[in-house]
């Protein structure tokens, strides 16, 4: 199937030669992974995720599209992080759930392992898409990121972990604090980890962390 923008996917050994389900995992890059040639998305962390390390323990898919340079994953202002145009939903954004509504019709899919995982404009896509289909996700990533705290209630129950560098000079540290906090608010139990030393390129650090992947496909849809 077509779509307004360029995507990669990963699949598993084993899918579609035999009747298992497997979890799906999208990843949402950073802004600097803008464009349309299908390849700098997957510079940066999709390489973990579809390596032998992850699959040979998590077998699953992997999923990373590619937002064009003139748009974001969420209606967010850079620098500013103000949310812009009433919250509408972006083109790019539109272009993702139109992606994983049609993997979703596939058997092969566990509809109760979806994840989501997205550094920087894609951790603020990460909650973005949190707030538009809750109904899909099993749990998320969230590295150096930041959300529209007015959703949050949308999402709260959604396992979900949040890293950010304590010296981040680019996304505040105070956009994941407000977070944690508003999450909290809503009896959510969110994960939170500050590298004290980490400035805002943290993703070595993040998929390097102990536990974290036996926590993402240890999470199903409730």
């Amino acid at each position: 199937m077509g779509y307004d923008i360029p995507v990669q996917g990963y699949f598993p050994k084993g899918f579609g030669e035999k009747n298992e389900k497997f979890p799906l995992i999208l990843w949402l890059h950073g802004a600097g992974e803008r464009g349309n040639d299908n390849v700098n998305q997957i510079k940066h962390v999709y390489p973990f995720l579809i390596s032998n390390s992850v699959q040979d323990s998590f077998p699953c898919v992997v999923i990373a599209p590619q937002c064009p340079k003139d748009d974001y994953w969420a209606p967010v202002k850079r620098f500013e992080w103000t949310w812009q145009n009433r919250g509408k939903v972006t083109n790019s954004m539109k272009e993702v759930i139109h992606i994983i509504e049609d993997l979703l019709k596939d058997d092969r899919i566990d509809k109760n392992r979806i994840y989501v995982v997205g550094f920087s404009m894609g951790g603020f896509g990460t909650l973005d898409l949190l707030s538009r289909r809750p109904e899909w996700f099993a749990g998320a990533i969230d590295i150096s990121g930041g959300a529209d705290l007015t959703k949050v209630p949308r999402y709260a129950h959604i396992p979900l972990w949040v890293f950010h560098g304590q010296k981040d000079d680019v996304v505040p540290i105070t956009l994941s604090e407000q977070l944690i906090t508003a999450i909290r608010k809503e009896h959510g139990s969110p994960r939170y980890t500050v590298y004290a030393e980490g400035n805002h390129v943290i993703w070595d650090s993040v998929i390097t962390e102990k536990g974290l992947m036996s926590w993402l496909f240890s999470q199903k849809r409730r």
